[in-house]
């Protein structure tokens, strides 16, 4: 891993997990001291977390830490609704047995809204597990655009599963465990209608929840 490598995937962390909020300013001389990088590693990194949309660059102020609105996550599901169901229904008759294993292990990951390791852990196998499914489409396209979308929306998400979304994870295990029945039966319709039956199930959580945080910004929808 480079340096630059290192700096990104650290300073992502922090901002994917809320630990610095929206609005927040990223010095280059703090971060250099703080990780013991170089500034061209810091500036790399920064660099890439511009594309990804998780920093903007502010004149006189360097970067900050960019918004959350109501908007960016209802277009981020409005988009995994329209990718996401298709995905699973190719990939109802393209998996094969060891992604259905590793799909199976994924879905089972719980996690403790209290514990910052904890929702980010649960996070993490929650994403594994619709990129296993997007991957299991046999589309890579299609997997490289959910995988995006996935990314798009981790910090809102992160806010989310924190305040309890998805009732410590219990319905979203159950969610998961259908899908992976309609995908190991080969069964396209209900793999397509179990993904989008717990999208729209989330979404309408994770909105309201959001709606009452302070480091949302509310934009009309």
């Amino acid at each position: 891993m480079s340096l630059t490598d290192e700096a990104y995937r650290r300073l992502r962390a922090e901002i994917v997990s809320v630990g610095l909020a929206p609005g927040a300013e990223v010095s280059e001389a703090r971060l250099v001291n703080e990780f013991a990088l170089s500034t061209a590693a810091v500036r790399g990194a920064l660099a890439r977390l511009r594309a990804e949309g998780l920093v903007d660059a502010v004149p006189r102020r360097g970067h900050v830490v960019s918004a959350i609105t109501l908007r960016d996550v209802d277009e981020v599901f409005q988009m995994r609704l329209l990718l996401e169901p298709e995905a699973a229904a190719l990939a109802a008759v393209r998996i094969d047995e060891r992604t259905l294993e590793s799909l199976r292990d994924q879905g089972k990951h719980d996690y403790d809204p209290a514990s910052r390791e904890g929702v980010a852990g649960f996070l993490a196998a929650n994403r594994e597990f619709h990129v296993g499914v997007a991957e299991a489409s046999g589309n890579g396209r299609l997997a490289a655009v959910i995988t995006r979308l996935l990314g798009e929306a981790e910090r809102a998400t992160h806010l989310a599963l924190a305040a309890g979304a998805g009732e410590r994870g219990l319905r979203l295990h159950h969610e998961h465990d259908d899908l992976v029945d309609a995908l190991a039966g080969r069964d396209q319709v209900m793999a397509r209608w179990h993904m989008t039956t717990a999208l729209e199930s989330f979404r309408g959580e994770l909105t309201e929840i959001l709606r009452s945080s302070e480091q949302i910004m509310t934009v009309a929808l």
